[in-house]
């Protein structure tokens, strides 16, 4: 027994079971309740599918229902005798081993051993279950006459059945000489195969230590393993998978055997046997652990996770009923008892039969909250969570380490306390276990709890900000560490899950680890931690510029567009260097990113306006096609046009200058400026500007920016060359007037005009006339300018002299001798055509005399009609004829249906008449009127043409 493993020490004692009389359902207390439960000649017994079924030695079977309230079934299995009964719950069968009769007569004739197998789900109260088979297991069939003869021989001491995949099934039959019958396959049917072991001591010859005392099996993957047990040896064979038609291999043989009914198959499939100095476990390798129970064996039975043992007390014939959890090392029942028939587990209890059936009890196991109890009152905590596990009930094993967790915190061992309350992760509150460690200050214990939460992934963002806090209080930068430091090829998604960023950020930048804050952010892939870090902690600005270079287009722009404003404010070269990247075409590389919006990015730059020009100047022109965005144009023109842009001095940037924009006429900045040199600046900004304002409104085409907004800023900085600019492209040449005339510019104000007032370039030679009444108000000498503006106006005859006089006669400095020229040339010319409409006028009076003389005769006179051919056709003119007053005469039918209007003469009075509808029309039409007066440079020509027409007498 050295080579065994003992599993010897002090057994527990407990009493984990209820102690009951067996009583029939029905029967009153006091009476005989108990005589009468089974047979009293059973001679085996089995139980399952709800039924506790007995096998008799007159060949009976008897079947028992629950609670022992009836006898189900009584019938008769075999002729002679029923050996052993075994209930096959997969398929509700019953399958009995006994002796039939073989037909031979005499008080000699041994009968045979018969297999039977009865369906229990054709059940009849009456007749019994029908019988499905009868296997004759030793047949010559099957063996030859000497083996047969070995079997006949020797009788049946046990049976071992095997549940398969139905209809599969194996079936070992133990016998007195040694001999092992392994049947294998479908009993029912009877397509079996036969094997035969002899698992006898080859040189024990007949002795009687050869009986085969115990059979169970083992499966190992797709093997199955016959345990086999003698008197004198234990061993263990490998039949092989299902339906294997190898022979059996010997896996282990050793030298301790046991008495019949003392070898039992445990619930993890080893295989215990039990003798008068131990229980010896058995495995697959052969020797496993053994447990020392004194005493001779006498019955081992498994139910549940427990051994039950019937066994004889060391000097004493008195038997002792124990039951062993021999996992936890306990006796839970241990009574001494009288001879005991059978032992049987069912109905979630375990039924031991006494042949005085009045003494029969059962054992109920006691709840699990009762045994508890009574462990805890002895503090065996470990002993109840080894009881609790078997159950697998998480909630009632959390809940144990939990109590046993407040014991030994009770007893200020903090250490091992958290021990059990790490264990209650997922079942109890942390909050529990937190408040206690916080109230005992023990803070090593508390972030030991708080790791397992983390690693358990069950812990809040209050978790993580508790753990860091004790990690930052105790000082522990290596726990820090090895908490917030990862293996490298772990992605960002997985980072995440380990803990909550956000508080461990937090955590970290509040107690100082800077360096610890930025790699959570770095490897979480928080970008705004990151940069927010780097800059309002570390100011470690050129690794910022670097960390962004390094992100994607869209990242590194949302990142610019909330911490930028620190970069351009400390490095404004090297920030705006990298939006130059992102905001052109060829920021990353790839044609399918579009670049950034400069716009996004104009808050960054609110002190430092020279950055900003060079930045929206670099974008703008960076493309082959300038960006056609208004904000870039009128931004670039606010700052071309401000008269300073002053540098003052980043106190964090003592080297490097940082741009500000002055007001107009604002006084210097913190850093002296020549006049000479701002000057020089200033007027190469003002071309760029006017450049500006040119290149993105192309002649002819379409404004690239708000000209209204252009405009207005051009005001608000008196840029007068863009305001020029803009309202010539805007069409508003009074406007260009005016702000010469504003200016006083005598000069410019002529160019203008020239330029503006031509109509063959699309100008508009009205403008002459503003330029004119400019001159007649204006306060000094201007003749040179005045006979300029003159000659355009004579040369386009846009205002009568008498206007002209009347202009020019507002101002005192003008002299006559400026005038004289052209009056001399406008009166000649005015002379010429008074004598050329009097001419007119004595012609139209002729004509008129003649027509009235004429109209008179006709009213008063007759009218001779002398024409001798027709006026159509020329022919002599013969009646019927046709006369009209304009006197053209026809033939009738020269004139057809038409005898009222003159053919030759209709034409001309139609169209005389379309004129006189026309000029009645126009009456019904001012506004054409008005127009024509507005636009004509002769208004009183206008109206004299009307009143010629007859329009304004109609």
């Amino acid at each position: 027994m050295d080579a065994f493993q003992r599993s010897g020490g002090m057994w527990k004692r407990f009493n984990f079971f209820d102690k009951q009389a067996i009583r029939k359902q029905g029967d009153e207390e006091g009476g005989e309740e108990a005589h009468g439960l089974f047979p009293e000649n059973a001679t085996c017994s089995t139980s399952g599918k709800n039924l506790v079924t007995f096998g008799c030695d007159n060949g009976e079977v008897c079947s028992i229902g629950e609670g022992w309230a009836e006898t189900k079934t009584i019938f008769q299995a075999h002729d002679r005798a029923t050996h052993f009964v075994t209930h096959l719950g997969l398929r509700n069968f019953l399958l009995t081993v006994g002796v039939d009769d073989d037909g031979s007569r005499g008080a000699d004739a041994k009968g045979k051993v018969t297999i039977k197998v009865w369906d229990y789900n054709r059940l009849h109260p009456t007749s019994g279950p029908v019988c499905l088979r009868t296997i004759r297991p030793f047949t010559s069939k099957f063996f030859q006459s000497s083996s047969k003869n070995e079997f006949l021989d020797a009788d049946v001491t046990v049976v071992a059945v095997h549940e398969e995949r139905a209809p599969n099934m194996t079936l070992a039959l133990g016998m007195s000489n040694g001999m092992v019958l392994v049947i294998r396959g479908d009993v029912v049917r009877e397509k079996v195969t036969r094997l035969k072991i002899s698992a006898g001591h080859e040189n024990a010859g007949g002795d009687a230590s050869n009986s085969i005392t115990g059979l169970g099996y083992h499966t190992e993957g797709s093997s199955l393993i016959l345990f086999v047990v003698t008197k004198g040896r234990s061993q263990g064979y490998n039949l092989g998978g299902a339906g294997s038609t190898f022979q059996p291999i010997k896996l282990f043989d050793e030298p301790e055997g046991a008495d019949l009914d003392c070898a039992v198959v445990t619930a993890d499939n080893t295989f215990a046997v039990g003798r008068t100095e131990a229980v010896f476990l058995y495995g697959v390798d052969g020797k496993g652990p053994c447990y020392v129970f004194e005493g001779y064996k006498h019955k081992l039975l498994w139910f549940k996770r427990y051994l039950c043992s019937l066994s004889s007390r060391p000097s004493s014939d008195r038997k002792v009923l124990t039951v062993y959890d021999l996992k936890n090392k306990m006796i839970t029942f241990n009574e001494d008892v009288d001879e005991v028939a059978h032992i049987v587990y069912e109905w979630d209890q375990l039924h031991v039969l006494l042949r005085d059936q009045r003494q029969s009890f059962v054992l109920k196991e006691k709840q699990m909250s009762t045994k508890l109890e009574l462990l805890f009152r002895k503090n065996l905590y470990n002993v109840a969570l080894q009881l609790a596990q078997y159950d697998s009930d998480k909630s009632l094993v959390a809940d144990i380490y939990r109590k046993y967790g407040d014991h030994l915190y009770n007893k200020q061992d903090y250490d091992n306390a958290m021990q059990q309350y790490v264990l209650t992760i997922g079942e109890v509150e942390p909050s529990y276990v937190i408040r206690k460690f916080l109230d005992a200050q023990r803070i090593p214990s508390l972030a030991s709890y708080l790791e397992s939460l983390h690693h358990h992934e069950m812990a809040n963002a209050d978790h993580t900000t508790l753990l860091l806090n004790c990690y930052t209080k105790l000082k522990d930068v290596t726990k820090l560490d090895a908490f917030i430091h990862v293996d490298n090829g772990i992605t960002p998604e997985e980072y995440v899950r380990r803990f909550d960023i956000d508080t461990a950020i937090k955590v970290c930048r509040s107690s100082g680890y800077y360096n610890h804050a930025l790699y959570v952010a770095e490897h979480a892939g928080e970008t705004s931690w990151y940069l927010r870090i780097l800059l309002e902690d570390c100011q470690r600005y050129e690794d910022a510029l670097h960390y962004l270079s390094n992100l994607s287009s869209v990242r590194a722009v949302e990142a610019l567009k909330k911490y930028g404003k620190m970069l351009v404010t400390s490095r404004p070269e090297e920030t705006t260097a990298l939006l130059m990247r992102l905001c052109t075409p060829s920021s990353d590389g790839d044609a399918a990113m579009p670049p950034a919006k400069p716009a996004d990015f104009i808050h960054l730059f609110a002190q430092q306006p020279r950055a900003l020009m060079v930045f929206f100047e670099y974008v703008l022109n960076s493309g082959p096609e300038p960006l056609s965005e208004n904000i870039l144009y009128s931004t670039l023109l606010e700052l071309y046009l401000t008269n300073k842009l002053t540098d003052s001095v980043d106190p964090m940037a003592p080297n490097r200058a940082v741009w500000q924009m002055s007001p107009v006429g604002g006084g210097p900045g913190p850093r002296q400026e020549k006049d000479s040199e701002l000057s020089a600046e200033y007027s190469d900004r003002l071309d760029k500007a006017f450049a500006l304002l040119k290149n993105g409104w192309p002649t002819g085409g379409e404004p690239k920016y708000d000209a209204e907004n252009a405009l207005v800023v051009c005001h608000l900085h008196a840029f007068k060359k863009g305001i020029v600019f803009l309202y010539e492209r805007m069409n508003m040449y009074r406007d260009v007037l005016k702000v010469y005339m504003d200016d006083n510019d005598c000069p410019g104000l002529i160019q203008a005009v020239m330029r503006l007032g031509d109509e063959s370039y699309g100008g508009d030679s009205r403008l002459w006339i503003d330029v004119l009444e400019f001159f007649g108000k204006y306060d000094g000498d201007c003749s040179t300018e005045v006979k300029e503006v003159l000659a355009h106006i004579e040369s386009r005859n846009l205002l009568p002299a008498i206007v002209v006089l009347q202009i020019l006669s507002q101002n005192t400095h003008l002299t006559l001798s400026v005038v004289k020229d052209y009056m001399s040339r406008v009166l000649k010319d005015e002379s010429a055509i008074i004598e050329e409409d009097q001419r007119a006028i004595q012609k139209y009076r002729r004509e008129a005399t003649s027509m009235q003389k004429e109209l008179k005769d006709l009213r008063t006179q007759a009218r001779v009609f002398q024409n001798s051919k027709c006026s159509a056709c020329s022919a002599p003119l013969e009646l019927p004829a046709v006369h009209f007053l304009c006197m053209h005469s026809y033939h009738s039918r020269c004139l057809g249906e038409n005898e009222r209007e003159c053919p030759i003469c209709t034409p001309q009075n139609y169209t005389i008449l379309d004129m006189r509808r026309s000029q009645r029309a126009s009456i019904a039409e001012p506004d054409k009127f008005f127009t024509q007066l507005q636009h004509s440079g002769d208004g009183f020509a206008v109206v004299a043409e009307y009143f010629g027409r007859g329009l304004m007498n109609l």
